[in-house]
């Protein structure tokens, strides 16, 4: 039985569930079927730029990405795609010293310096000659460029969260909707609320920056959106991570839904939200009821009473995308499981499917296990060469709109845990995996 505020409310849900075609009671029946991850060189080849006009694929003139993490995605309506980073290396053009050029010596990848001055922006990735156009915050005094994305409190950073593209009127005015986190500092150690950045297209400038309402700080909100119906019919899935008011690296999963039809301003305002809620924990084929309010919520995956999960934990950074395959359409969850694991360690890339965007789940599906986990080395270094630190993974996240011969596109990231390894451009950058899934065949 659906749960509602107000009668008003409570019509709302009807008209939702009608409008997407969603379903309170159904069993699981949409599990892929999938294979283990193999290494996806094309995109692996677009994440080791050393800079622009080094013969890579950034033209010289303009700023070249060399590292960053996060690696979200997005297909555009020109069909190009945009990938959206965090804490970002810049190789300027021309060099300006100490910025984040990379240079190579006998296989070895290094940067004259272990600093960097973004904290987000985006590349945009050319659909049909694979060109980088690097988009960033203006140079600041030293020459560096700069956040793109910056908060009004002072001190402050954004991280970038997944994105969406939204039909805002009946002439078919498209707008790019992108989720930011904020946190207190540049370590990430505080989480500070989400908001979600309006961004016009074509053109792709910035157009307004909305805080959300808050309703607490129990959950991150923003690691992943989905868009379910069709312009006036809209409803807007939003998925965070419990993980309380802190940059811990692992919780459970939540999703509440909103209409989007009032704008990203309208979105922001959390009063329009539901919450995905199990009442006593009781996790059933029949789905959550929804709850207006955020306390209430419960995790969709790994609570006590999930059949198919119950204690499980995933890294803070997870993607959720619909998906086609032999199963049928499938709601897929792409996490780093963090069950039983402590930071750094965490190894095991897993699937999890659904029917629908809020569950059931299946059980666990690991697909790969990241060989970079706690190495001590990077390419090119030979003999008694070592990282200062280890290398550690995290953040996987789906690319379904570059679906290729039957495979899921997905990334993961790679960082140092002691940051003079950042000296090394391969300590810390993305990489991306091919996971077979029988009979895909990409977005539905």
């Amino acid at each position: 039985m659906l749960r509602a505020r107000t009668t008003l409310w409570g019509i709302t849900l009807v008209l939702f569930a009608t409008l997407t075609g969603a379903r309170w009671c159904h069993a699981q029946t949409c599990t892929v079927t999938a294979s283990a991850g193999t290494i996806d060189s094309t995109y692996n080849t677009m994440v080791t730029q050393n800079g622009p006009g080094t013969g890579g694929l950034e033209a010289a003139g303009s700023p070249g990405w060399t590292g960053a993490d996060s690696t979200y995605s997005i297909l555009l309506p020109n069909g190009n795609s945009t990938w959206f980073y965090s804490d970002s290396y810049i190789g300027q053009s021309p060099t300006v010293t100490n910025d984040g050029t990379v240079t190579t010596t006998s296989g070895l990848r290094k940067r004259t310096t272990d600093s960097f001055y973004a904290h987000n922006g985006y590349v945009i990735r050319n659909s049909s000659t694979g060109e980088l156009t690097t988009v960033y915050g203006a140079p600041g005094g030293a020459g560096f460029s700069t956040s793109l994305f910056t908060p009004t409190t002072s001190g402050h950073i954004f991280w970038m969260y997944d994105s969406v593209v939204v039909q805002t009127d009946s002439s078919g005015t498209q707008e790019l909707w992108v989720m930011l986190a904020e946190f207190t500092n540049a370590s990430g150690t505080t989480y500070a609320g989400s908001s979600i950045a309006e961004i016009s297209l074509p053109s792709m400038n910035i157009v307004n920056i909305f805080p959300l309402s808050t309703q607490g700080t129990g959950v991150m909100w923003g690691t992943s959106l989905w868009l379910n119906g069709s312009y006036g019919s809209y409803a807007l899935y939003i998925y965070g991570i419990g993980t309380g008011n802190s940059g811990t690296t692992k919780g459970q999963p939540y999703v509440a839904w909103s209409p989007a039809g009032s704008g990203a301003s309208g979105f922001a305002n959390m009063n329009s939200w539901f919450y995905a809620t199990y009442p006593s924990n009781t996790y059933s084929s029949s789905g959550p009821s929804w709850t207006s309010t955020m306390s209430s919520a419960s995790p969709i995956i790994g609570e006590t009473g999930d059949p198919n999960n119950a204690g499980n934990t995933i890294a803070n950074g997870y993607s959720m995308k619909k998906i086609a395959s032999s199963a049928g359409t499938t709601y897929l969850l792409v996490a780093e499981d963090m069950t039983g694991a402590v930071d750094y360690n965490q190894k095991h890339i897993v699937l999890y499917s659904a029917c629908h965007p809020y569950g059931p789940f299946s059980a666990e599906d690991v697909v790969y296990t990241t060989p970079e986990t706690l190495a001590s080395t990077v390419p090119g270094m030979t003999g008694s060469q070592k990282l200062s630190g280890k290398l550690y993974t995290y953040n996987p996240h789906a690319h379904p709109e570059a679906y290729t011969n039957g495979d899921l596109l997905i990334s993961y990231n790679v960082n140092a845990t002691d940051g003079p390894d950042h000296i090394y451009a391969d300590a810390y950058h993305a990489r991306f995996i091919d996971v077979f899934i029988a009979g895909y065949a990409g977005l539905p």
